[in-house]
């Protein structure tokens, strides 16, 4: 059982696949053979990847040296910038902030790239991509064609996106407009949006971020942190993975989980969750196995 995968991993689980190819060298040869399925792969701060391996190809999108954001045009109110997929999230809070743009501030405290924010329309404190999205810049895999879609194209939602729909598509990089405010402004929202992710989830530790959705119910929402804590399952532990204590939407590796404990702890905590209140949580992370 091999781990190449673990360390792109925020969970720090993962192992082997067919192949493993980087993004740069996929766009110096876009008709290179790719053993299928094609998985895309960013920060990996929402899959949960099985040890055990993986069919076909792995595309890493992720790229810590891509060059900075650039601009395409502005006015008097807003940017409109360029940047590509593998771009952290964290790192683009930052870049905004210190030019006294808004609209990314909420990024401060997730693990991820451009591309999966896209994916899944990341977002945190009543913040998301959708409120700065303007287009996509999209590479089809299933006839190796680039195109651009809109923002309408893309269909956020909460936590979604047509993109989920459509593996294929492969996001290159996107079109975002911020607003123009105060560098002061910017940055004392970042720091307030790390002081409550340090101190409200467990920030330093291995894990996927929120495991579960809210779910609507009628006007109000239902929080899984709130529903698996009510369950008394704050601290539960299979082999090295456990509830975290601090968020119980978050599940974190102590050292060294398996695959194996991770689906066996979201199994049993969804099971526990439903005979306690009779709710079905929905997940938020992606399950990459072929077991």
């Amino acid at each position: 059982m091999g781990s190449a995968l673990r360390k792109y991993s925020s969970i720090k689980i993962g192992g082997d696949a067919e192949r493993i190819l980087f993004l740069r060298d996929l766009m110096a040869d876009p008709q290179i053979s790719l053993p299928q399925p094609v998985r895309i792969l960013g920060f990996a701060s929402n899959i949960l990847i099985d040890d055990r391996g993986l069919r076909g190809t792995v595309l890493i999108v992720r790229d810590d040296e891509l060059p900075e954001p650039q601009v395409l045009g502005e006015d008097a109110r807003s940017l409109t910038i360029k940047v590509g997929s593998g771009f952290s999230m964290q790192r683009l809070a930052r870049w905004s902030s210190k030019r006294g743009l808004m609209g990314c501030e909420y990024m401060i405290g997730i693990p991820g790239s451009l591309g999966g924010a896209l994916l899944q329309n990341a977002g945190a404190n009543e913040q998301d991509l959708s409120m700065i999205l303007v287009s996509a810049d999209i590479f089809d895999l299933s006839n190796r064609e680039r195109k651009i879609l809109t923002a309408p194209d893309c269909r956020l939602s909460y936590r979604s996106s047509e993109l989920k729909n459509h593996p294929e598509l492969l996001v290159l990089g996107l079109e975002l407009q911020l607003s123009k405010s105060s560098v002061a402004e910017c940055e004392s929202q970042v720091q307030l949006n790390l002081d409550y992710r340090r101190q409200k989830t467990p920030y330093q530790k291995p894990s996927l971020g929120s495991t579960w959705t809210r779910l609507k119910e009628g006007d109000d929402w239902l929080y899984p942190g709130q529903l698996i804590e009510n369950a008394g399952l704050k601290g539960m532990k299979v082999g090295a993975i456990k509830v975290s204590e601090v968020h119980a939407n978050y599940l974190i590796n102590e050292g060294d989980a398996t695959f194996v404990d991770a689906m066996t702890l979201i199994e049993t905590v969804e099971q526990k969750v439903f005979e306690h209140s009779g709710i079905k949580l929905q997940r938020e992370i992606l399950i990459w196995s072929d077991l």
